[in-house]
Parts: structure tokens; sequence; C-alpha cells
């Protein structure tokens, strides 16, 4: 599996925070074990590596996520959190959080990476508003 397709599975799970008041870690194993049953549709090996990146990525932006919204807020213009697009809003955590808190992944990929994912999960507006975002908050934060 490559990483972009893992990054996809972790970018399923942090989508799933607002919609869950009692989402837990726990529900990560249940995830996990449903990725398993995936390899032969996505017709790659779910290794060692790529479920604990998946891990790494979801428990970190689970940790960090006050960090991130208020991040993700500052650069919001007369907007909050609860009206952004729920994919939109995982994908700018996830990126967010790989800019600031994931030393091997370069800030270039991180947006690159949230920006394709949103031309597939998200609106039409999502890449633009997403690249948009992320571009502030880098520069701004550099």
């Amino acid at each position: 599996m490559s990483r972009h397709t893992a990054r996809i599975h972790a970018f399923n799970l942090i989508f799933q925070f607002p919609f869950y008041s009692d989402w837990a870690l726990n529900r990560l194993d249940e995830y996990l074990e449903s990725v398993d049953d995936l390899e032969d549709y996505l017709q790659a090996a779910v290794d060692a590596n790529d479920k604990r990146f998946i891990i790494s990525e979801v428990t970190g932006i689970f940790a960090k996520q006050q960090e991130l919204d208020t991040i993700i807020t500052k650069y919001l213009k007369d907007w909050d959190l609860d009206r952004i697009a729920k994919v939109d809003l995982a994908l700018l955590r996830l990126a967010l959080y790989e800019v600031y808190h994931v030393s091997d992944i370069s800030t270039a990929t991180a947006i690159n990476e949230a920006v394709e994912i949103a031309k597939v999960y998200g609106t039409d507006e999502s890449p633009a508003f997403i690249n948009g975002l992320l571009g502030q908050a880098v520069r701004q934060n550099a």
C-alpha cells in the first residue's frame, strides 16, 4: 500500500471525529481490522508499516485536535469550524498535523496530499479552500 493510500485511510478515520461525541481510539482497532478485509479491493497489502502510519496519524491528530482547530480558526474569515465541510475540516487537520508534528513529511507533500484527496472527496471548492488556508497558515507560522 502506498503512503497516499494509507493517508486516505487515516483521513477516513479523522473524518469520523465530528460524528461521534464519544469517539475513542478504540474505534481505530475496529477500523484497522476492516482494512485487512479491504486488501483484495485495494489490491495492496496492508503491512505493519502502513498500520503504524495510520495509527500515528490518527492518534496524533486526536491528541492535537484542539491545537489544530485553533490554527484553522485563526485563518477563517467570518466563519467558524461548524461551517466548514467535514471533509475539508478532516483534511485541514491532517495536513496541519503533518506540517507541524511529522518531521519526515515535507510541508509541500502535506499540502499537496490534502489538496489531491480533496479533489476526490470534497466539493469543487474544497481544493482551493484547503490550499489557501494551508498556504496562509504555513506562510504566517514559518
